[in-house]
């Protein structure tokens, strides 16, 4: 692994990166995830060029530390929540301590420092643990279905204790518990996150790890780009991506965190819209017509709700092709002016010694990359996405065959229903949710 890295470092074009990278140690955005102090990065780049800092050396081991998934999303992402600038020294350090030294990272977490902490928690949860939370629920419910069918009926609600609730309740919990308690699985999963990978509280520690940013992205495994609408308007943004793009074979994930909110909020609206219906149903048992009508508003509300999705999303790709067309790496934002030529210099050394190349590149290649990470498929949402925000539906199905029976049904009716409940969760819903974003 030694030899590998040392590799990856020997052909990463030092002096330009170092060049570049030494202007981080200045690095004060509006709200700087890593805050150094004024005059780090000129103390940084004398003790570089006298040999006091491990310039050269991007492998260093004390530096490449990575945050475990485990401590990176407790306290509901306390450590992305984290302004490392209002901190105590002390608090600093137990930040760092946070992160352990690693061999590689798993991914690498790029993001603007000022964007919400808990827009960026929200996107992380669902992209890490979407698809477990999702098969936690359908797989509790399922259960439940089997114990109330053959072992021993739950106490019920409504008129003659009709109806059976514990299917949706338990196992919408079982998928919230794994999202918001999952991480403690994931303590061998390590990410780089800027203010908790690079200690804060030694000026020479942060100013060395800031220095080594590119060689900790050559040693990711991926790079995932929480984007708002200000990333590729901030030039640290951008230079991220730029020696990502210049290593090349490094996967580039782009999580857009308003896509990813929207759809936790349309699954907690089908979490509200399944009790409703239960509640309905043990209510008015005997009223078919109504329940039938409540259904069906509420799959009409669902489809409005998917359209404005739809709407949202062919928005949001607009926003960013024209980004992406547009884009100039000159105009892109900084708060310390000085710092802009250091970081052109950098981009030219990884480019050939033309930031119209890298501009090219941008509008071209990296664009492609981006474009087909969000629209790789045929509907504006992945289906894992689609079956994500229908979380509630199957433990509602499972509800429903525990309040309607199963048991003493003929075997053709069990089959029946049971074929006509799992393709309805699994393919009617997600197939019309894309159906009415595209109308949308």
């Amino acid at each position: 692994q030694a030899s590998l890295e040392t590799g990856r470092c020997a052909s990463s074009r030092a002096p330009g990166v170092l060049r570049a990278a030494s202007a981080m140690c200045a690095r004060n955005e509006s709200n700087p995830c890593v805050a150094l102090s004024p005059d780090t990065s000129s103390t940084a780049s004398a003790r570089a060029e006298r040999g006091a800092l491990p310039a050269s050396d991007g492998c260093s081991e004390e530096l490449r530390r990575g945050v475990p998934v485990s401590k990176l999303l407790a306290g509901f992402g306390r450590v992305i929540r984290t302004r490392a600038g209002t901190l105590t020294v002390s608090e600093q350090t137990k930040l760092w301590g946070a992160s352990r030294k690693v061999d590689e990272f798993d991914f690498f977490v790029s993001h603007v420092c000022s964007t919400p902490g808990f827009k960026k928690y929200l996107t992380l949860v669902v992209d890490q643990f979407g698809v477990p939370a999702f098969i936690s629920a359908t797989v509790v419910s399922l259960g439940l279905v089997a114990f109330q069918t053959f072992c021993q009926e739950l106490p019920r609600i409504g008129r003659d204790m009709a109806a059976s609730f514990w299917e949706v309740l338990v196992g919408v919990a079982a998928a919230w518990t794994i999202c918001a308690f999952g991480h403690v699985l994931r303590r061998r999963t390590c990410c780089f996150f800027d203010c908790a990978s690079i200690c804060q509280s030694d000026p020479h520690l942060k100013a060395a790890g800031i220095m080594h940013i590119p060689a900790f992205l050559r040693a990711s495994r991926a790079l995932v780009v929480l984007w708002d609408e200000r990333y590729f308007t901030r030039l640290w943004c951008v230079y991220e991506l730029a020696v990502a793009e210049s290593v090349g074979g490094i996967p580039i994930r782009i999580l857009p965190m308003n896509v990813y909110a929207l759809t936790a909020l349309s699954q907690l609206y089908w979490f509200v819209a399944a009790t409703g219906v239960l509640l309905l149903f043990a209510e008015f048992q005997g009223r078919s017509l109504l329940t039938q009508a409540f259904n069906y508003a509420i799959i009409m509300m669902s489809f409005a709700i998917q359209a404005h999705v739809g709407r949202t999303l062919a928005n949001m790709y607009a926003t960013i092709q024209r980004q992406f067309e547009a884009f100039d790496v000159r105009t892109a934002a900084i708060s310390v002016s000085s710092d802009r030529a250091v970081i052109f210099a950098g981009i030219e050394e990884l480019f050939d010694g033309s930031l119209d190349k890298f501009n090219v590149s941008v509008r071209t290649r990296l664009k492609t990359v981006a474009m087909r990470s969000l629209t790789g498929q045929k509907a504006m949402l992945p289906y894992w996405e689609m079956l994500w925000q229908f979380l509630a539906v199957m433990p509602a199905v499972c509800a429903r065959w525990s309040t309607m029976g199963l048991v003493d049904k003929s075997p053709a009716r069990i089959a029946a229903r049971v074929v006509f409940g799992v393709t309805w969760a699994f393919c009617g819903y997600p197939l019309s949710s894309a159906a009415a974003m595209e109308l949308g």
